[in-house]
């Protein structure tokens, strides 16, 4: 498929005089009012801060957007359980998994005094519902710009 893909792109350059490289996937991250919003969930290893290897590319992402978006000053990476397990193991697996993030993305080039990390446990839900469908909504990374340059 990746192979049927660059030849559609290569000749789609033909076409138009769009480089190969020009013509990518649609991006998982966009800049949204106070935040950045992603297309897909950032996965974690189970029970830990171990970010898994698929959401790598996901979070280069990220650190592209703010690279590309000087003008966001501080974005806090915000990470939200759900209410199952205790309150205390909550909010110290989320500030983890944070805290995880925010070194993926200083890792990748991104400056430190850019990123803060916060675990909020289950302390913001967005579903009150108790069934797996609300579960998952509640589980999230939330990437909230807090401080901003004037930008066009």
């Amino acid at each position: 498929m990746r192979a049927v893909s660059l030849v559609a792109a290569v000749w789609l350059s033909s076409l138009t005089g769009v480089a190969a490289a020009d013509v990518a996937a649609p991006a998982r991250v966009a800049v949204r009012g106070d935040r950045l919003e992603l297309a897909e969930p950032i996965a974690f290893d189970s029970g830990k801060a171990t970010i898994k290897p698929a959401s790598h590319a996901l979070l280069d992402e990220v650190a592209k957007t703010l690279a590309g978006n000087a003008w966001i000053e501080l974005v806090e990476v915000g990470v939200h359980s759900d209410e199952r397990g205790a309150d205390a193991y909550n909010l110290r697996i989320t500030d983890e998994r944070a805290a995880a993030i925010k070194a993926y993305l200083v890792a990748g080039g991104v400056a430190a005094a850019r990123v803060s990390a916060r675990g909020y446990g289950e302390t913001r839900p967005i579903c009150s519902e108790h069934n797996e469908a609300c579960w998952a909504k509640n589980r999230r990374v939330e990437l909230v710009i807090v401080k901003a340059a004037a930008h066009k």
